[in-house]
């Protein structure tokens, strides 16, 4: 076995990741996707967005929709980074508000 290390003269020249970061807002392309994407939008956005205005006080429907929004277009681009590199529980928070801001409030 070969330790990354050992292909590496310099210590400084160690990648500190595999795959780089994509160079655009993950966040706001995600929730183009969603709210885009007919059969997404129908079968999982909606929904959630229904289910929280029962339930105002319990934003984890909106949170489940997310991540698997965020699966599913990874899946879709061919985004082959780890879902949870790309986006944080902060980033996910964020988009949860939006998304009340959004199409609750309104």
């Amino acid at each position: 076995m070969v330790k990354i290390v050992e292909f590496f003269d310099n210590q400084n020249e160690i990648p500190d990741e595999i795959l780089p970061k994509p160079d655009f807002n993950v966040a706001e392309d995600l929730m183009i996707f969603m709210r885009n994407d007919p059969m997404f939008y129908r079968k999982s956005f909606f929904p959630a967005v229904e289910q929280y205005k029962k339930n105002t006080k319990d934003t984890t429907p909106l949170e489940s929709m997310i991540k698997q929004g965020l699966g599913q277009y990874c899946n879709k681009f061919n985004i082959k980074n780890p879902v949870n590199e790309l986006m944080g529980s902060g980033d996910i928070r964020t988009l949860v508000s939006e998304i009340i801001a959004d199409e609750v409030k309104s």
